[in-house]
């Protein structure tokens, strides 16, 4: 049986980098790269990476590149896809380093996938069709965790986030989600970790503090803090301490990228 299961996007992601976001007119692009991305594939990658078997549920094109899918043909990763005749999902980033803006095309995702038996001991439910998260949580007998992400606002109408939060044991959000969820609904600070970039994360009203990184992208920083977190678990750490670990490898991660020596970081670190 895999430890985790992550249900959510496997992206196209074409990152452009600029130097900031602009507050008018436009800015000079000053590099474009292709690559893969979304928080499904990332997630499950990293965590595979630190050694943590994982199961990846997703849909995408049919014509979706196959040398971006080869990152995720590793040890430890297993997936469960599911293919549409759509184009996607793709994902269009302005990257400013501290600072990113994106447009979703989604494709295969907008419309629910198949029901799964998930019977990992972690269910992570990232950005995907809320219709097919609902439909998931209602039968998954895993320890659900519910990280809507970036889609929380645009993706999701009040109603369902108040059913999927009343069906999730933990609540994955950074400190903007958090304010917006809040601002309509009461959050339960006993299953909630709230990440607040640089500065670390907070659960149980403790902040658990992190080394801050200068001049670095912070994009997929949030995916490789999740990844962290369920390695930790998976290696029986409790979860204030797999918080803690997760912090250590995600600024290692901002300062090295995903080198060959990230898992010996890890290995040391936690």
């Amino acid at each position: 049986m895999n430890f985790l299961t992550v249900v959510g996007h496997i992206n196209v992601d074409i990152v452009l980098d600029i130097e900031q976001i602009p507050s008018f007119g436009s800015e000079e692009i000053r590099a474009i790269d292709t690559r893969l991305g979304g928080t499904g594939a990332n997630i499950a990658k990293f965590a595979a990476a630190l050694g943590t078997p994982v199961n990846l549920i997703s849909r995408i094109s049919r014509k979706f590149p196959e040398d971006l899918l080869y990152s995720l043909k590793r040890d430890n990763l297993r997936l469960s896809l599911e293919i549409g005749d759509e184009d996607g999902p793709i994902c269009y980033i302005a990257d400013a380093k501290d600072n990113q803006i994106a447009y979703m095309y989604q494709g295969p995702m907008n419309n629910p996938g198949k029901e799964y038996e998930i019977d990992s001991k972690y269910c992570h439910f990232a950005t995907s069709n809320p219709d097919w998260i609902l439909k998931l949580m209602r039968k998954s007998k895993s320890i659900k965790v519910l990280d809507p992400g970036q889609e929380i606002k645009y993706r999701w109408k009040k109603e369902k986030l108040n059913e999927a939060l009343r069906m999730a044991d933990l609540v994955m959000l950074n400190e903007q989600e958090f304010n917006y969820l809040s601002s309509f609904t009461k959050i339960d600070p006993e299953k909630t970790i709230v990440t607040l970039s640089g500065k670390g994360a907070i659960f149980r009203d403790e902040l658990i503090p992190t080394e801050h990184v200068p001049k670095a992208s912070s994009l997929g920083a949030g995916d490789m803090f999740r990844a962290g977190f369920y390695s930790a678990l998976y290696r029986g750490k409790g979860t204030r301490d797999s918080i803690a670990c997760a912090n250590k490898v995600t600024s290692f991660y901002l300062s090295n990228g995903m080198n060959t020596s990230i898992g010996y970081e890890w290995n040391k670190s936690c």
